[in-house]
């Protein structure tokens, strides 16, 4: 038997996954990792073509071949960022039920002739059990937090008076060191983001230069300066680099846009560049509170606003207003079960600032109204709330000589009103703190 033949049967018989493609996706090898697992319905044609037999990856396969006939290095694909791009069945179920194949691929350049990629060729790892291992670990590691929260759950309720006390000098921490992050990120931020606005300046006046220069080419008429033309631009994938370049430096400067908006947003709810008391924009507070607590709301209700035109700035802390906010919010997103609402109103009279905020969650039951504002006092389960939030609460709208109200039917939702007075800087010299809240 030769050693061709030898190597041929190796390669059929590898536990990995070899496909071999040409520039039109057509397969030109495969083995029988991919044969065996191709759908009954599946015929196999003259020249398969890659993209045809997996449609559902056909985008991500498009780009990840490209980039290799384009650029001549290898690409890769790793199962914690795209874990099933084959749809293949694994051989070594993560729950002891048939479950998709994790892959790890590797694309590099088979066939090259004069710089020119030919064949690409792709290698599919199956990494189940290594998957199984990592999500195993990672169940194992949220079992023993859960242990472990349920057995600190009394540790952390007596601790939990001193956190109150120490509250305010803990948020001031929080928020110089959000400034500083803040600070450190908006350097690179910065000029990263120069940069890019530049390079799309450059690159948009040197395609417009090729332009020109395609144009020029046509009026000469000359076949041969033509022709090395035609060539050149398919050589280098003109066509392709042309039209994905732009989209890369939008999509960059997107995120960085997004990264700045969000490093903004933190530092403005820290609100540690100004002095404690101040006037402030109260609408300016709960929009970026909102961007602080997004993640809690977003897969859970849609936020509804509405704001009075020409509301004045309210003489506050800001910084203890918006953990207000925040407690409320998340209270209110953490209430709803699957998808719901929640309504924000601001409005203003002569003397005072109303801030309503309203969810459609599960309520209150009519028992526990009169115990929510009680430090410790939580109808969640135990290890997943301390009853301070709201007691907090209570603590810093008193502090601001204001007023919390709620209202809520069990099964429909609550409504936590503020009412906040215009005051000034005199009025609170002589102030006091209402250690006992009643409910109002």
């Amino acid at each position: 038997m030769s050693h061709q033949v030898l190597l041929q049967k190796l390669a059929s018989r590898l536990p990995l996954g070899i496909c071999v493609v040409d520039a039109k996706y057509d397969i030109v090898y495969w083995n029988n990792f991919f044969t065996d697992r191709l759908p009954h319905s599946d015929i196999i044609s003259e020249n398969p073509n890659i993209l045809a037999f997996y449609p559902d990856a056909e985008n991500y396969l498009r780009k990840k071949i490209n980039s290799v006939f384009v650029l001549n290095n290898a690409s890769f694909s790793y199962w914690e960022h795209r874990p099933h791009v084959f749809n293949f069945s694994s051989s070594r179920p993560i729950t002891g039920e048939e479950t998709l194949m994790y892959q790890n691929i590797e694309f590099f350049p088979l066939d090259i002739e004069n710089g020119t990629v030919k064949t690409v060729c792709l290698v599919v790892q199956d990494v189940t059990e290594l998957a199984s291992y990592y999500q195993a670990q990672k169940t194992l590691s949220e079992q023993l937090e859960q242990k472990h929260v349920v057995l600190s759950a009394l540790n952390k309720k007596l601790e939990a008076a001193q956190n109150q006390l120490l509250q305010s000098e803990k948020m001031a921490a929080i928020g110089q060191l959000a400034a500083g992050v803040a600070h450190e990120i908006n350097n690179p931020v910065g000029f990263v983001s120069s940069n890019l606005q530049s390079l799309q300046d450059y690159s948009v006046k040197l395609f417009e230069l090729m332009q020109f220069y395609q144009e020029l080419m046509l009026k000469v008429n000359h076949p041969t300066y033509q022709a090395l033309e035609r060539d050149m631009l398919q050589r280098q994938q003109y066509e392709f680099i042309s039209t994905d370049l732009p989209e890369l430096i939008s999509e960059s400067i997107e995120g960085l846009e997004r990264v700045a908006a969000i490093v903004k947003s933190l530092k403005s709810f820290s609100y540690v560049d100004n002095s404690e008391w101040q006037l402030a924009d109260i609408v300016d507070g709960l929009e970026n509170t909102l961007k602080i607590a997004a993640s809690q709301i977003k897969y859970k209700a849609e936020v509804h606003r509405n704001y009075q035109p020409g509301l004045p700035k309210l003489y506050c802390q800001p910084m203890q207003l918006n953990q207000v906010f925040l407690n409320l919010l998340v209270n209110a997103a953490q209430s709803i079960e699957e998808n719901g609402d929640i309504f924000i109103d601001v409005s203003a009279t002569d003397s005072a600032l109303s801030i309503a905020i309203r969810d459609t969650g599960s309520g209150i039951a009519k028992n526990n109204l009169g115990k929510i504002f009680e430090p410790f006092f939580t109808t969640k389960p135990v290890g997943t709330g301390t009853g301070l939030g709201l007691s907090l609460s209570y603590s810093i709208v008193q502090k601001h000589k204001g007023e919390i109200k709620v209202v809520s039917t069990q099964g429909e939702g609550s409504s936590f009103t503020i009412c906040l007075p215009f005051l000034t800087a005199e009025d609170y010299e002589h102030e006091h703190f209402i250690e006992q809240p009643a409910v109002k």
